[in-house]
């Protein structure tokens, strides 16, 4: 209880601000070096901390999934890219969910957010302990004389770290006289698709978000290449499907006419008009920040990672990962603002304002029911249309997590991200669990459908008997067929890797 009861303070301070606290004078003391046997990415061998004197360093205590965490990532690179060779992130896995205590887990992890910077495996959380942390994100900053400087509990801002780094690094040495370290970072397969995060499929088309090539493709429904809808460079651009931008998409929906699209990182919400051919912003004005009440002009709203969207009674539900809300667009007044859930993250059930959500991802809305899945509780909730009630189908709480089938009440996931009714059941992305789950709606029992899914995180039905589940570190689309669950490869025609080169400036 303590580590969720931290945890969640660590989020409403976030909420309402960032927090920067020293450590005790007891613990401002020499580092821990790292324990040996720990597996190690993104280096050639082992570090220790002896060999990163002189340097600033900026220990990152995270755990995969963890939407604060995924936040304090682009401040990462920011200072890296400030300070240079004088800096060096480590990131440390300090693993909440039994999937990112592997090896495999923590490698997905790096593949979607393409990380370079040395990133070691703590499956006992020894580092952890040793330091005295409670929270995800903490991170630690080490002075190059190896001392401890400064702890930050929750996320922060780049203008936050960057002083006390420049502080520490006052009388460092020159960045020429600094010995090379044996930085490698891994290297991923190139393909056509990169972490897949997302699926829609209207009468006639498939659209899969293309996360980790910052585009969505369309296809036919025998996956036939009909367009690729942005450059390829991270960005906000509107415009035609060549030029337009997109900034790690997720979530999408097709409505009348149009493929709505939850840009996550760009921190907008963007409209594709299929038959103009055109990508405009609805909502968003591409800044992230913490905006838990109120309502507001849709095109200056302040968003924090929306996930995915859905449309029903001609509004449209927004899952905003990063505030642990529901929100929700009114495409009559051009409006935007949360509609459910407090804020706070937790797994409450009761009137939409007064719910606790937890990362709310995967949404799938069906009939009077708006479905959401919550990786950080493992949970499917379901919110009664239009009046918001939430009650909760398939969890139990922040650390209540597994691979059990049965009851819905008995049964656990781990980490699912994404939803999708279809023909009577919800068909469930169980990510960090590597399965399709299916959750039967009128006997209330869970089952698997597929395992040995290289983490899945979106599902979208293609057809009652065919089921399409984008696999995030399979960089591919599966075709999984009902009842009996085979899977085949479901490729896309004639696509192929965007060109980073092209990105370059």
């Amino acid at each position: 209880m303590k580590r969720i009861l931290l945890t969640f303070i660590a989020a409403i301070v976030v909420a309402g601000g960032l927090l920067t606290i020293g450590l005790p004078r007891a613990q401002a003391q020499r580092a821990s070096d790292f324990p040996d046997g720990l597996t190690w990415f993104n280096v050639a061998r082992p570090l220790s901390l002896g060999e990163l004197r002189g340097r600033a360093v900026l220990l990152d205590f995270f755990t995969p999934g963890c939407i604060n965490c995924i936040h304090m990532l682009p401040v990462e690179k920011q200072l890296e890219q400030r300070f240079g060779t004088r800096l060096l992130v480590v990131g440390i896995d300090s693993p909440k969910f039994a999937a990112s205590k592997t090896k495999q887990g923590l490698e997905s992890f790096i593949q979607r957010y393409d990380l370079r910077h040395p990133i070691v495996l703590d499956p006992t959380m020894s580092l952890w302990n040793a330091y005295g942390v409670q929270a995800w994100p903490t991170l630690i900053l080490l002075g190059p004389d190896g001392h401890v400087k400064q702890q930050f509990i929750g996320e922060q801002s780049l203008e936050q770290m960057a002083g006390p780094i420049e502080a520490a690094l006052v009388n460092a040495p020159a960045a020429a006289k600094l010995p090379k370290l044996p930085l490698r970072p891994l290297a991923f397969q190139s393909r056509g698709l990169a972490t897949p995060g997302g699926i829609a499929v209207s009468p006639t088309l498939v659209a899969v978000a293309d996360t980790g090539h910052n585009r969505i493709v369309l296809a036919d429904h025998t996956g036939k290449l009909v367009a690729v809808i942005g450059s390829g460079c991270a960005g906000g651009a509107d415009g035609d499907y060549a030029h337009a931008e997109f900034n790690r998409p997720h979530g999408l929906a097709f409505h009348d006419g149009a493929l709505y699209v939850a840009d996550t990182d760009g921190q907008t919400i963007r409209r594709i008009d299929l038959a103009k051919r055109t990508v405009a912003t609805i909502a968003g004005n591409g800044r992230r920040g913490f905006a838990i009440r109120g309502q507001f002009p849709a095109r200056g709203a302040t968003l924090n990672s929306p996930w995915d969207v859905a449309w029903s009674g001609g509004m449209l539900y927004i899952s905003m990962a990063g505030d642990h809300q529901i929100w929700r667009y009114d495409p009559a007044t051009q409006s935007i603002g949360p509609w459910a859930g407090t804020g706070a993250e937790g797994l409450e059930d009761g009137a939409r304002l007064d719910a606790e959500f937890a990362q709310p991802s995967g949404l799938s809305a069906h009939g009077d029911t708006l479905y959401d899945v919550d990786p950080e509780s493992s949970s499917v909730r379901a919110i009664a249309l239009p009046d918001g009630k939430v009650s909760t189908l398939v969890g139990h709480g922040l650390f209540d997590f597994g691979m059990r089938n049965g009851s819905a009440g008995h049964a656990q996931l781990q980490h699912a991200e994404g939803i999708a009714w279809n023909a009577g059941n919800l068909y469930i992305a169980d990510t960090f669990n590597n399965a399709l789950r299916e959750l039967d709606l009128a006997t209330h029992t869970v089952s698997t459908v597929a395992a040995l899914l290289d983490r899945p995180l979106a599902v979208a039905a293609l057809s009652p008997d065919t089921l399409l589940v984008a696999e995030g570190n399979g960089n591919r689309i599966d075709a999984v067929q009902l009842p009996g669950g085979k899977v085949t490869p479901w490729k896309i025609a004639g696509l192929t890797a965007a060109s980073a080169a092209a990105c370059k400036r």
